[in-house]
């Protein structure tokens, strides 16, 4: 099981490809924001998700011997820790803060985070289950992966769209001096 200290190790790997440079104008207060390491944690997610779901096409086109399927169900494991306390971060202090501004954000988003979290209920009953000698049962929990992979990268696209969005208007409305935005 992976400690506190291995998530950040991990994680902090993971972004040392990571280009925090701002690409346009518009990203040069990011650069400078809080929500920066929400970004950050999004792409380490994308990345693990990436490497998961590149791992179970390994595991079902090579033929690995059953015993092989630990690294992946660990790997399942590390990436279904570091995204739940992600989501409950996120829960807990960015979207009920855009919720003051845009109605049900917050709500809108733990559902989706409870959505995603039986992806990965029904990945790990893949992954502990009986089938692992049937046919089909490789092509499966790659499918499970990729589905995984597809529907957590769209909700954090929407999410990042969704924080840019508030982060650029109360940037203008501060700008034009209206105080309740000022930070």
């Amino acid at each position: 099981m992976a400690t506190p200290d291995a998530a950040v190790a991990v994680l902090s790997g993971s972004m040392n490809g990571v280009d925090s440079s701002p690409s346009s104008s518009s990203n040069t207060r990011l650069k400078n924001s809080p929500i920066l390491i929400f970004s950050f944690f999004h792409k380490a997610i994308r990345s693990e998700l990436d490497s998961l779901h590149l791992a179970a096409l390994d595991f079902a086109t090579n033929q690995q011997a059953v015993s092989d399927i630990k690294p992946l169900f660990d790997r399942c494991h590390f990436l279904r820790t570091v995204y739940k306390h992600h989501c409950n971060a996120e829960d807990k202090v960015i979207f009920p803060a855009l919720d003051t501004r845009v109605k049900n954000v917050a709500r809108t988003y733990f559902l989706e985070h409870e959505g995603e979290g039986l992806l990965f209920d029904q990945l790990f009953k893949l992954l502990k289950s009986n089938l692992l000698n049937e046919e089909g049962y490789r092509r499966e929990l790659a499918s499970c992966t990729g589905a995984l992979r597809t529907s957590i990268s769209q909700h954090m696209f929407k999410e990042e769209e969704q924080v840019k969005l508030y982060d650029d208007l109360a940037a203008l409305l501060s700008f034009l001096d209206i105080p309740e935005f000022k930070g």
